[in-house]
C-alpha cells in the first residue's frame, strides 16, 4: 500500500513539472528569466544540502507513520511547483521581497543542514527508531528540539517570496501543518522509547528558541 501511495505521489509531482515546465516555455517572453533561474538554482541548493550533510542509516523494517513522509513528500514539492506557476500568471517584480526570500531559504538551509549533520546517524527523512538511539542535547540541539523542520519551515515560507508568489503561501501553511503533524508524532514515539525525552522537552523549545 505504502509502495502504491509513493507512486501516486511522484506521478502527480512529475505532472505537475512537465505542466509547469510547458508553462514557463509557452510564456518564456513574458517572464523575467533572471527570476526563474533564481528560483531554481535555490530549489537545487536545498535539496542538494540534504545529500551533503546526510549521514544517516536506513532501517527498513523499523519505519512508521509513512503518512507523514507521503503527506510531507507531496505537499513540499507542490509547495516548491505552484509559486512558479502562479509567478508565470501573476508576474509581480518586488526586489525586496525576493533578496529577503532568498536570504531565508539559505538560512533555512544553513539551520536544516546543522541540524542534519549534528543528529548524524541517528537522522532520517522518515519515522525511524534505532536499539542505541539517544538523545542529542549538544549544538544547535541545546536550543530547539526540531531545527531540521526549523529549517525546513523557513525556506518553505521564503520560497514563494523570492518570486513574489503571495497566494502560494496558502500551500505553505499545508506544509507547515504537516511538519507540525510530524512532530507530534515523533515526540509521543521518542518519549514512548527515551522516558528521559520528557526532560529534554522542559529544556527546550520546539521550533524557536525561547519562543516556541
Amino acid at each position: 500500500m505504502n509502495k502504491k501511495i509513493n507512486i501516486i505521489v511522484k506521478i502527480v509531482i512529475i505532472i505537475l513539472l512537465i505542466y509547469t515546465w510547458r508553462l514557463i516555455e509557452a510564456n518564456g517572453s513574458a517572464v523575467n528569466k533572471f527570476y526563474i533561474y533564481l528560483y531554481l538554482s535555490l530549489v537545487s541548493c536545498s535539496l542538494l544540502s540534504d545529500k551533503y550533510f546526510y549521514k544517516g542509516q536506513k532501517t527498513e523494517n523499523n519505519k512508521s507513520h509513512l503518512a507523514t513522509s507521503h503527506y510531507l513528500s507531496l505537499t513540499w514539492f507542490v509547495t516548491l511547483i505552484v509559486p512558479v506557476i502562479e509567478y508565470v500568471y501573476l508576474q509581480r517584480d518586488n526586489l525586496l521581497f525576493t533578496v529577503s526570500g532568498s536570504i531565508l531559504i539559505i538560512s533555512g538551509i544553513i539551520i536544516r543542514g546543522l541540524a542534519i549533520k549534528r543528529l548524524g546517524k541517528f537522522f532520517s527523512r522518515d519515522i525511524e527508531n534505532w536499539e542505541e538511539q539517544k538523545i542529542i542535547k549538544s549544538g544547535i540541539y541545546k536550543y530547539v528540539r526540531h531545527p531540521a523542520y526549523t529549517g525546513n519551515i523557513i525556506q518553505i515560507i521564503a520560497f514563494p517570496l523570492v518570486l513574489n508568489s503571495y497566494f502560494s503561501l496558502f500551500f505553505s501553511l499545508i506544509t507547515i501543518a504537516g511538519f507540525l503533524w510530524r512532530i507530534k508524532v515523533e515526540e509521543e514515539i521518542l518519549i514512548d522509547k527515551l522516558p528521559e525525552y520528557k526532560e529534554y522537552m522542559e529544556e527546550t523549545k520546539k521550533l524557536l528558541p525561547k519562543i516556541w
